[in-house]
């Protein structure tokens, strides 16, 4: 009975990664190219096959969601905001009717 050839799945050294996909095959260096890939042509798990030559290992990452809080907007104090935003308030100043300068008193 005849055998059949093995079909050499990785013909390249280089290129450990294989992305099997139904009208061609990639091989690339590393997964994160590999996920780039996917990535970048918005392949579903049903459109591709991922394979990796014996020695390597494909990694799957599991994507987190992590929901946003609303932010609460920081309370700040009266006088904290007009130095921040200072409001036009104009204060008059006063001086003294009676002038002594030539015998000033110290206290």
């Amino acid at each position: 009975m005849p055998t059949k050839a093995k079909k050499n799945l990785f013909p390249y050294e280089s290129f450990p990664y294989r992305l099997e996909l139904k009208e061609r095959t990639a091989w690339f260096e590393c997964q994160e190219h590999m996920d780039r890939e996917i990535a970048r042509y918005k392949l579903r798990p049903k459109d591709y096959k991922k394979s990796c030559k014996r020695g390597h290992k494909i990694v799957n990452e599991k994507k987190t969601v992590v929901e946003k809080k609303p932010v609460k907007k920081k309370s700040v104090s009266k006088k904290r905001e007009d130095m921040l935003c200072p409001s036009m308030k104009y204060k008059t100043i006063q001086f003294d009717k009676h002038i002594n300068i030539l015998n000033p008193k110290y206290k």
